[in-house]
């Protein structure tokens, strides 16, 4: 018997590094872990996320959150978003800032509009099952109960600048990233850097497909802009597992 013969193994990639993981998140407090699902999954989710219509460019503008309607946004000529682009680049120069597009899975109070079976089936993980039950068996955090998460699509200029997904009130205690963007290179950008004590990267991690990266909460980290020459979208879900009964 392995370490994971008792975790349920679909619609999970089986998991005979089990043991490698859990002593690494326990000794630098994140991990990635390669080919998470089961491949027929991970294609079905990459697919419908790829041909995805509905997406919001989130933002940040004057110390407040804003929504824009991405392909609304994308029809605009350059020349016309000259003012908001500088509003965008004055945030981020001041502190915490991000352009990025997300399509909302699921949250407290989240009512999802009715969808394709494979992202219904992607939010039956966040609730109960194999998925929690891993990331509690690799961090070793037992009180981990339920998970947020929202799709997101990073194009090109887009960006998280430095945080560290702190917020007491929500009792998060892994951050979560399932890469679903193939044949993506390091030169692309779009990278999850994590920040040591002194301030400097200490490990980067370029976006694979079908790869969880875990990290323990609090914990510095960004996502590199991605460079102007990308056409191919970064994808992902990314979300926080959390502590007390899901509501």
């Amino acid at each position: 018997m392995g370490a994971s013969d008792d975790l349920p193994s679909a619609p999970l990639a089986p998991r005979p590094d089990l043991e490698a993981l859990r002593a690494r998140f326990a000794a630098r407090g994140r991990v990635v872990v390669p080919d998470l699902l089961a491949p027929v999954f991970a294609a079905e989710l990459h697919a419908c996320l790829a041909g995805w219509p509905r997406w919001a460019l989130v933002t940040r503008v004057q110390g407040r959150h804003r929504d824009f309607d991405a392909a609304a946004m994308a029809r605009i000529p350059p020349q016309d978003r000259t003012e908001l682009d500088a509003l965008i680049a004055a945030e981020a120069r001041q502190g915490f800032q991000y352009l990025y597009e997300r399509y909302p899975l699921y949250d407290v109070g989240f009512r999802p509009e009715p969808g394709p079976p494979v992202l219904d089936r992607f939010r039956a993980l966040l609730r109960e099952g194999p998925l929690l039950a891993l990331a509690r068996r690799i961090s070793g955090c037992e009180d981990i109960a339920f998970g947020d998460g929202q799709a997101t699509r990073y194009r090109k200029g887009h960006f998280l600048t430095l945080h560290d997904d702190a917020e007491p009130a929500k009792r998060r205690r892994v951050a979560y990233v399932l890469g679903l963007t193939p044949d993506w290179a390091p030169d692309y950008g779009g990278q999850l850097q994590f920040l040591g004590a002194d301030g400097g990267v200490e490990e980067v991690v370029v976006p694979r497909f079908n790869t969880l990266s875990l990290f323990r909460v609090p914990c510095p980290h960004l996502v590199s802009a991605v460079a102007p020459f990308v056409e191919a979208p970064r994808l992902s879900i990314t979300g926080w597992l959390r502590a007390a009964a899901d509501p």
